[in-house]
């Protein structure tokens, strides 16, 4: 079995084989039970996965067509040794060959999709409204710094005096999801999502991110396709969404 034979199944599934050469393989089918057993395979795995791959058939097709051109110039040589190959063995190189290019797109596509990708990136600069003024500082310092710990106890600090800052609290709730404190992240994100203040679409963005980060990729969709279009983060949410 090789690349040729795989883009012959292929060909032959999608309806792209002349008249003849559809006779021509299902003659072949008929009289060679390994040829015929390799095809039943090939077409239960592609009729299981393309629905979910369809988007990049053209690139299985042009990879097979590759390794056919680059590797496959078949002598009758292997074509005497593909014909002598045992059962199982064919069984096996068929559903590899299948599984092997349809799995690395999807592992590709995996890998794509990071909480790293979409974090929060920068600095923060809080603005000073009241309560200890080097609480602010030490909250910057430590967040800027990565060590969210520390970060946490400063915001606390600033937000027993104006627990109704929504800048420390996102911030906070940032730090929470690094520290992997999800359950108080989604607090802090789902409060100042249901309010008027200009984190809101913020927050809502960082739960879907922080739920991105637990794996719950369901959870994680639905905070996303509620997200509006005026939301500042709505073009990378669609981005997101797709790769999902």
């Amino acid at each position: 079995m090789d690349e040729k034979t795989i883009l012959l199944f292929d060909d032959y599934l999608q309806g792209a084989l002349s008249p003849e050469a559809k006779e021509n393989l299902e003659s072949r089918l008929e009289s060679d039970p390994a040829l015929k057993d390799a095809f039943t395979i090939f077409r239960d795995l592609n009729g299981h996965l393309s629905h979910r791959f369809s988007d990049e058939r053209a690139h299985f097709k042009d990879t097979l067509e590759t390794l056919a051109d680059t590797h496959l110039e078949t002598t009758k040589t292997k074509k005497k040794e593909v014909k002598v190959i045992a059962f199982k063995p064919l069984r096996y190189l068929v559903a590899a060959c299948v599984v092997l290019v349809f799995g690395t797109i999807f592992w590709s596509q995996m890998q794509d999709v990071s909480y790293d990708d979409y974090s929060f990136k920068g600095s923060i600069d809080l603005v000073e409204r009241s309560g200890d003024e080097s609480a602010f500082a030490k909250a910057e310092k430590a967040f800027n710094n990565k060590l969210y710990h520390e970060a946490i106890v400063s915001f606390d600090t600033i937000l027993t005096n104006d627990p109704d800052n929504t800048q420390v609290l996102y911030y906070k709730g940032i730090a929470s999801v690094e520290i992997e404190d999800y359950a108080e992240a989604t607090e802090i994100f789902t409060v100042l999502s249901q309010g008027n203040s200009v984190f809101k679409y913020k927050a809502q963005w960082y739960n879907a991110l922080s739920f991105l980060k637990q794996g719950d990729t369901d959870q994680c969709k639905q905070i996303l396709q509620a997200l509006p279009q005026e939301a500042a983060n709505y073009i990378e949410a669609q981005e997101l969404l797709k790769k999902l």
